[in-house]
């Protein structure tokens, strides 16, 4: 990057900074709470606190009674201010167990060797994140919608050894909603997880063909015996065993490609990155990519860090010619692909770090 700034848009760039500490922090409260404190909320914690709260608000206080958290503090206070932890809610469970594809599918339990088809529960005020981050668009603060149930809320899963790499659970719901509502003609998926995507798209009248790609022939056994015969048009569907990447050659025969061969964004990023560059062999497909302003979000950090490594680091070209892990590789790559991006104000910032420039960076990053 050219970066040339003056002091009153130094101390703007500054807030960019500031908010994406904030954002990592409150990440950080929530993935210890999923990683560790999970269980920790009973109905005793939180019906002791009621009083004349509202159950949101007396589950909030529970949450950070588990995690330790004074809400005075005002290293919290910031954090808060910034990522609204405090609008923790309490969700309808029926608005997820009316799923079509919940109702008809159900609860088949199947054990093939590491991998298994099972239910799971969400306890009683056990929270968890249930749909796609909210980003504001002055500096980009990230608002997680973060909810629990208060009764036992049961969901079908697909699991690898002790990994869940799909369940019918509200973040899964509704993060799916905008790529089922945008499908259209022969649709290309990629990763095949309990099908749920595939499902609800096979139900709609301008959706006329699916294949799916999957490498792993068991969960390709565990789909096709136990969940596509339940498929009301499982004509549409066709299932072929091979590597997404390879597939991705042919990517400009569809119309529409959905990928989901990620668990989250932690092994999400460079896979992301990856398929983006496959667009420009198909442009006249459109792609679509599950939790992918979650991806962006950590695009969009890893971008700011290159500006603050730069700018106030003093980091240098040769500093980004070596990569010790993954991380590493995307930062190098942003630095060489951004390196004649002009920052002489606030607003430049702002607009790298935006939605379709981040997008069309992804584009354009070369990863080894």
């Amino acid at each position: 990057m050219k970066i040339k700034l003056n002091k009153e848009q130094e101390d703007i760039a500054r807030k960019f900074l500031e908010v994406k500490e904030f954002n990592i922090s409150a990440a950080e409260i929530y993935i210890e709470y999923l990683n560790e404190h999970y269980d920790d909320i009973t109905d005793f914690d939180v019906n002791t606190l009621n009083g004349h709260d509202r159950l949101d608000i007396a589950f909030y206080k529970s949450f950070l009674k588990a995690m330790r958290i004074h809400s005075k503090e005002k290293e919290y206070i910031d954090i808060n201010n910034n990522s609204h932890l405090d609008t923790m809610r309490l969700l309808d469970p029926n608005d997820y167990l009316n799923d079509e594809y919940a109702k008809i599918v159900g609860f088949p339990k199947v054990i093939n060797n590491e991998w298994q088809l099972t239910s799971l529960n969400y306890l009683p005020y056990e929270g968890f994140v249930y749909d796609e981050l909210s980003i504001d668009d002055e500096f980009y603060q990230e608002t997680t919608p973060f909810g629990f149930f208060d009764t036992t809320f049961k969901y079908l899963a697909v699991i690898q050894e002790e990994t869940i790499w799909m369940s019918v659970i509200p973040h899964e719901i509704n993060t799916m909603k905008k790529p089922i509502k945008d499908a259209y003609g022969n649709v290309l998926v990629l990763g095949l997880g309990l099908g749920y995507f595939p499902f609800h798209i096979s139900n709609k009248e301008d959706v006329d063909k699916i294949t799916i790609i999957e490498n792993d022939e068991q969960v390709i056994n565990l789909f096709m015996k136990h969940i596509l015969p339940k498929f009301p048009h499982k004509e549409k569907i066709q299932i072929v065993k091979e590597d997404a990447f390879k597939y991705l050659e042919n990517a400009a025969s569809f119309d529409f490609v959905f990928a989901d061969i990620w668990h989250n964004v932690g092994d999400g990023l460079k896979l992301y990155l990856l398929i983006k560059k496959y667009e420009a062999t198909a442009p006249n497909t459109k792609f679509e990519y599950w939790i992918e302003t979650s991806l962006l979000a950590m695009l969009r950090r890893q971008t700011l860090t290159v500006f603050e490594e730069q700018y106030f680091g003093g980091l240098k070209e040769k500093d980004y010619l070596r990569a010790s892990n993954e991380n590493d590789q995307i930062i190098n790559a942003i630095y060489f692909a951004t390196k004649d991006y002009q920052i002489n104000n606030a607003k430049d910032l702002h607009d790298l770090l935006n939605e379709d420039s981040l997008k069309a960076l992804a584009k354009v990053l070369i990863l080894k």
